[in-house]
């Protein structure tokens, strides 16, 4: 019969590194709390990551006038500002997201 195994079972064919408590859990946590519908993480190169959930999508214009779907940014206070930048509205007359001049877009990086 296919069925998944006993919680216990799972629990100890779980691979050791899934194990591990990542210590910037709460980090992450608190930038797609600030952020609602952005979703954050750290990649292995030490990088920091956001990207637009399906709770706020944008529309054609939006990207075509300049938005990002994905943001990057060396810290955390730098993801922060990557994200404020794409979700305010545009207050010096340049295209949409372009005001982090640390953050890059994955299309751009330096």
């Amino acid at each position: 019969m296919d069925v998944p195994p006993p919680p216990e079972t799972a629990e100890a064919v779980t691979p050791e590194y899934a194990q591990t408590e990542d210590p910037f859990r709460a980090l992450i946590e608190g930038i797609e709390l600030q952020f609602p519908g952005w979703g954050a993480w750290r990649s292995d190169t030490d990088r920091w990551w956001a990207f637009r959930t399906a709770a706020n999508p944008l529309t054609i214009e939006e990207l075509r006038a300049g938005r990002r779907l994905i943001v990057q940014a060396d810290t955390v206070d730098e993801l922060r500002a990557a994200i404020r930048a794409e979700i305010e509205p545009d207050t010096d007359g340049s295209a949409p997201g372009g005001g982090s001049p640390t953050a890059r877009s994955p299309e751009h990086p330096r």
